[in-house]
This record gives structure tokens, sequence and C-alpha cells, in this order.
């Protein structure tokens, strides 16, 4: 898989698109691709679009992203004919205080947070049954959005591992990267995610999880309603 990076933000400069890419290639191959038991994906930015192979999967960086509520940070999705393609904004982390490459809820933490859920469940569309009734979204970085760690010292997300998703796993098992969470389906303060019970869909947030993400998570190509509505559909 090679995933293509863009950039058409005006706030980001290339050369920081470019050291964000290098990270998040590296944090593929050497974090992801071990724990999950893939080959790695290879991730490469381009600075003119041109040049990308038509094979790519792609995920541009702009400043907001149109019909979007404001500041929704990013999104990924399936195209015509299985192609993948994301969305990361830099504007809405910037006005909240954030940087382009360093420190949580960070431009370059965003951009690995697509890019990783990309190389997961690339069509966006796998849920795992905790076997209590409870079916959770396949999202290996929404439960861990925060804190983030850094590659190369550029921050990078979180992650979390196969043990999240398996009822089953023992209490000693690498549920993130950073062994912060204890236990599957569990959620760090700056994390959340999308579940289905008892027939209605629900989002979770941790009890740190900023006030300006949580009004975010919406809008029809945002995550968690693209999420809910397979689980009400049965998509």
């Amino acid at each position: 898989m090679l995933i293509a990076i863009v950039n058409h933000s005006t706030l980001v400069p290339d050369a920081d698109a470019a050291i964000m890419s290098e990270a998040i290639a590296a944090q593929i191959r050497q974090d992801v691709a071990p724990l999950w038991d893939r080959a790695p994906a290879a991730v490469i930015f381009f600075a003119d679009p041109a040049e990308v192979p038509p094979g790519a999967h792609g995920v541009v960086i702009v400043d907001t992203i149109h019909d979007q509520p404001t500041g929704v940070l990013g999104f990924h999705t399936e195209g015509r004919g299985g192609k993948l393609w994301g969305v990361t904004a830099a504007k809405p982390e910037l006005d909240n205080g954030r940087q382009v490459t360093t420190g949580d809820w960070s431009v370059s933490s965003i951009l690995s947070h697509e890019v990783l859920e990309l190389f997961v469940d690339p069509s966006c569309n796998l849920w795992a049954n905790d076997g209590k009734g409870t079916a959770y979204s396949f999202e290996v970085c929404d439960p861990v959005e925060a804190p983030s760690y850094t590659v190369s010292g550029v921050s990078v997300s979180n992650f979390v591992t196969p043990s999240w998703f398996d009822p089953r796993a023992p209490a000693t098992a690498q549920f993130d990267k950073l062994g912060l969470l204890h236990g599957p389906f569990s959620v760090l303060k700056g994390g959340y995610v999308v579940y289905e019970s008892t027939g209605q869909e629900k989002q979770s947030f941790g009890e740190e999880f900023p006030g300006w993400r949580k009004q975010m998570l919406t809008g029809p190509l945002s995550r968690p309603t693209r999420r809910l509505a397979q689980a009400h559909y049965g998509g």
C-alpha cells in the first residue's frame, strides 16, 4: 500500500509536511505494522500532486474541510474503485493553540491518526463485538487520541493493538502502543469511542476530552456520523 501525502494548506509549509510524512512512515514501519502483524505501508510526501502514482491512496492536508462543521479535523473514506482517501485540516488545531509538529492534537498527530486508521481499516467498516451485546467501531486511534508520542521529534498518534478489540485478551496484553490502557474496549481520558448497543448508536468521551473537539465530531463525512450510520443500517 502506498499512501501519498499532498499539502494544500497555506498554514503548513511543504517542509513540515515532508517531515511529518517521514515520521509517520517510520511509525508504521517500526510500531504499527509489527504490532498489527502486517506489511508496512509506504507513506510518501509529494510536493507536486501530478507526481502521485495512479494506484496510490492519498491524504491531503488543507486549512479547513468544506461541507463540514467548522473545525472538523479530518476523516478518511473509500471512494469509487476502492480508492482510499482522506483529509486533515490544519486551521482548527492551530486556532485552538496547538502546533504543527509537536504536542497533543498537533497537525502531525491528526495526520498520523488518519493515516493509521486508513492503514488498519481501509474501508472504514469493521466492528468488534465485546461479547456483551456491544459492538465497537474499528478505529485504532480514537480511544487513545491523547496523549501522543514522538517519532524523530514529530508528534504522532498513539494507537490501540488487536488486543483492544479482543474481549478475551488477558490483562497482561498490550492494549495500546504506549501501554496506558489495561483492558479491551477501554478509553483514555483524552480519547473517545463510537459503539452500538441495544439497537442504539452512541459515542463515549474520556473525562479530559476537550470541548472544542467534541463540537467537531459531527457532520455527514465525520467518522462518528458514518460509523453510526453503518450501525443503524447494518452496513
